[in-house]
């Protein structure tokens, strides 16, 4: 079109060529001015051209690098699956480390990386007494395997764990820039080695039916949503000053020697038919629901508790005035 009307201002400047007269000096200076336009007008399409034609290359690049990049994710998280199902437990601590990494650089695949180290904490782990009579060199080796799939299983929980604290300064803010924030938990039926939970903060976690070994450390916790300790295990647990927000579930939980000392429950707490022995619940805050019906509680301190939502009977003054 830009072409036709080109040739078109072209043959009328050609006739008006030679003359001289003002009526044709004036056609001349139309021509002139008719051509200024067309070359801006042309200049325009060419210049919006390119740029859509740069546009379209841009965003085509954009594309290719971003299926490379998931290519590339897609191909570190399988081999870092295939790791952990290594027999070597060097191998295994290696695949670790390597899906460590991916979840602190991808953020889309992060919970799913989390799910997958729970997933792995959440495997059974065989005892020696379990397997097949051994003796000799073949239960050292039993014993030796074992031993070190117990310190592949911690070093998972402390990759978890180190996500999970957000050493936060005066203002609030998170100070660890390597802080998982919004993060789930679901470690259902996991047997848990001296777990370092201290400091820790979470969207919700699930360990019921889970076995906590050893001091586990739940202090200074912080639970944004529900906590799940239902059917749990947890033998001298220390959960002081820890803040449960939403839903608090330690029904049918067995807690011997544990320290729930100014922990804060915001929301409902059920310790209904737990097994609860020498635990301490001293200056603890009830601010939900507590409900504690058909629990055991020998030995239980309740010491300067506060229920402002209710209280169990015999176990402390209900306080509604409290701030």
């Amino acid at each position: 079109m830009l072409l036709l009307i080109g040739l078109a201002v072209g043959w009328i400047l050609l006739s008006t060529v030679g003359s001289e007269s003002p009526r044709d000096r004036a056609r001349l200076e139309v021509v002139r001015t008719a051509i200024s336009i067309v070359a801006g007008v042309g200049g325009a399409a060419a210049l919006l051209l390119a740029a859509r034609r740069q546009r379209t290359n841009e965003l085509a690049l954009l594309e290719t690098k971003h299926d490379a990049a998931e290519r590339r994710t897609t191909e570190l998280y399988s081999a870092a699956i295939e790791q952990l199902g290594s027999d070597k437990a060097a191998v295994r601590l290696g695949g670790l480390y390597a899906l460590e990494r991916l979840a602190q650089d991808n953020l889309a695949h992060r919970q799913t990386i989390v799910e997958v180290m729970c997933a792995y904490l959440r495997m059974p782990l065989a005892e020696v007494d379990d397997a097949a009579p051994a003796e000799g060199l073949e239960l050292a080796t039993l014993n030796r395997s074992l031993a070190e799939e117990r310190r592949v299983r911690h070093a998972a929980q402390h990759i978890l764990c180190s996500h999970l604290r957000p050493r936060r300064n005066g203002s609030g803010k998170p100070t660890n820039s390597k802080f998982w924030p919004d993060t789930d938990l679901y470690l259902a039926g996991a047997v848990l080695r001296h777990l370092n939970f201290s400091g820790c903060h979470v969207r919700s976690a699930v360990f019921s039916n889970a076995t906590l070994e050893g001091a586990a450390m739940f202090d200074g916790a912080v639970f944004d949503d529900v906590v799940n300790f239902v059917g749990a295990s947890l033998d001298h647990a220390v959960l002081h000053g820890a803040t449960f927000r939403g839903p608090a579930l330690f029904s049918y939980a067995t807690i011997t020697d544990a320290l729930f000392t100014r922990a804060r429950f915001a929301g409902p707490a059920r310790f209904d038919n737990a097994r609860l022995e020498d635990t301490d619940f001293s200056e603890a805050r009830f601010e939900g629901v507590a409900l504690f019906e058909n629990a055991t509680t020998e030995d239980t301190n309740f010491d300067q508790t506060v229920f402002t939502g209710s209280a169990p009977e015999g176990t402390a003054d209900r306080d509604d005035q409290l701030a």
